[in-house]
């Protein structure tokens, strides 16, 4: 493994900081985590600091109420801007506010993206209108509780035990395109984790790294991706640098290796895998 300087890296959390046998992280506020997923959170945190990057940003579809109790065990001063809802909030640790992004972007030069943020009344119509008529017909389909996450800039809820995520995810896709308007519905994009279908206003976790980089003033060429799962093809498709743990959704594994000496198909699991990237770039810097 070997890549030209790394200053940034932005990273996945579920799927990928986790310890090594894959015990999930929880997905209620109240969750606390265990003393082998704190001790990796630990470790990664150790190896981040020793490491040459200058910033750890995470890139998640978390929202703060459940990244909160995660990232809480890093401690590192690289660590600090959290990219959530797939990129439609960044939160500064730093000043322990929420970016204006729509301004941010204006400031940046990037007035599509701009535009973007500040076209999420999409949103605000599909969380209504999913309360309202989304989440009967969703429940009275599988006969189970199918609540939506708490979350501002997506449409967030998990799939029920036993079916399938890309099923789920064809069936509310129907749903919300007979629920909308034309020009709703084709704002939005649907895709789905291994636990969760997520439904996003055109804004998605690619968008949040362009946008960090622009922010900090680095160069994509000097960037790396991390993730797993299908909810970070966007990334993986379009992005230079990559990286996945073994455990990676076969997709994910053959975009990586399809980036030849850009892309690193590692052979170590969830948390793992990260330190083992860390300890290399501290070996082998630029």
């Amino acid at each position: 493994m070997h890549f030209p300087e790394i200053r940034i890296i932005f990273q996945d959390v579920d799927g990928c900081l986790n310890p090594a046998d894959g015990e999930d992280f929880g997905v209620t506020p109240e969750w606390e985590a265990s003393e082998s997923q704190i001790a990796m959170l630990h470790a990664i945190d150790k190896a981040v600091e020793a490491s040459p990057i200058e910033h750890f940003v995470i890139n998640t579809g978390r929202f703060w109420p459940i990244l909160e109790n995660i990232v809480r065990h890093f401690s590192s001063p690289k660590i600090r801007y959290f990219v959530m809802e797939h990129a439609c909030v960044i939160h500064d640790r730093l000043t322990g506010t929420n970016l204006d992004l729509a301004e941010l972007a204006k400031s940046c030069g990037m007035p599509e993206l701009a535009h973007r943020y500040t076209s999420l009344d999409t949103m605000k119509t599909l969380l209504k209108w999913y309360d309202e008529h989304g989440q009967p017909a969703m429940e009275a389909l599988y006969q189970v509780p199918m609540p939506r996450l708490d979350k501002v800039g997506n449409l967030s809820f998990a799939f029920p035990p036993e079916s399938h995520g890309e099923e789920v995810l064809a069936a509310i896709e129907a749903k919300v395109q007979e629920g909308l308007t034309e020009a709703d519905y084709q704002s939005l994009e649907f895709c789905c984790s291994d636990r969760f279908v997520d439904i996003l206003p055109g804004i998605h976790k690619m968008d949040g790294i362009e946008l960090m980089c622009a922010h900090l003033g680095i160069h994509p060429d000097q960037a790396l991706a991390v993730g797993d799962y299908l909810n970070d093809l966007a990334v993986f498709e379009t992005f230079p640098q990559v990286m996945c743990p073994a455990n990676a959704h076969p997709r994910i594994k053959t975009l990586t290796a399809e980036k030849a000496g850009r892309g690193y198909v590692s052979d170590q699991p969830y948390g793992k895998s990260l330190i083992e990237l860390l300890e290399n770039l501290s070996q082998n810097p630029a």
